[in-house]
């Protein structure tokens, strides 16, 4: 199965507690077994569970592609060792970089696959190149629907991408040039139009806050390249 709802005790919001690419799920820590086993089963990717400044919110902090995920740089020193050690064990080859900013909340504000990310225009032009280099990947800086956060109004695959209902054709266009996939606007959770926040998805699979509708599951299946696929 390519798509599943699932929560994590009982919310909704899945995007706030991971970040997903194609070769591994970052996701908090304590989940039940049942639920870490779906996640492997969509998303076939290793899953290592951690905390990020001793926090769960694993996917606010953390943003990421196949080549890099990049979290705060006060991510403590043993949570850092810990997914190292993991990713050595797993035999995955991708960077965990601390990243010096102001902002921290990396995973709301950088929206990323392993063609481009778009960076919110928080960041200075200084810091849209160090994350471009680390990404390894053109980098822009910009908002999608007015919104300065895009990795919460946005999730975006080698497959495919969904963002807030309020984006604009131009920024659309822009996106599906930039990221080299299909886009589409889309809800989730029963309305929820910060997508990003409420799924964890990669090209294998995408999991979805336990809210969302029938409606809005065709229209993410679709969206990220999954609709006809069994």
């Amino acid at each position: 199965m390519h798509i599943e709802r699932l929560d994590f005790e009982n919310s909704p919001y899945l995007g706030v507690f991971g970040v997903a690419t194609d070769k591994v799920l970052l996701v908090r820590e304590g989940l039940q077994e049942k639920k870490l086993n779906v996640l492997r089963e969509v998303l076939k990717v290793p899953i290592i569970e951690t905390s990020i400044m001793k926090s769960r919110i694993v996917g606010i902090f953390a943003a990421g592609n196949s080549n890099a995920i990049v979290v705060p740089y006060y991510i403590w020193d043993t949570e850092l060792e810990r997914i190292n050690a993991a990713l050595r064990e797993y035999g995955i080859d991708i960077r965990i970089e601390p990243f010096l900013s102001k902002l921290t909340a990396l995973g709301n504000l950088i929206l990323a696959n392993d063609k481009a990310a778009l960076v919110s225009a928080k960041f200075t032009r200084e810091e849209a190149k160090q994350l471009e280099d680390i990404l390894g990947v053109e980098v822009e800086r910009g908002i999608i629907a007015e919104f300065h956060a895009v990795g919460s109004v946005g999730v975006v695959t080698n497959k495919g991408g969904l963002v807030h209902p309020e984006t604009t054709e131009e920024e659309l266009e822009w996106l599906r040039d930039l990221f080299k996939v299909d886009i589409y606007l889309g809800t989730a959770n029963q309305g929820v139009p910060f997508v990003g926040s409420c799924m964890l998805a990669n090209s294998f699979g995408v999991v979805v806050g336990h809210l969302t509708t029938g409606p809005e599951i065709v229209k993410i299946e679709e969206a990220l390249g999954f609709l006809g696929v069994r």
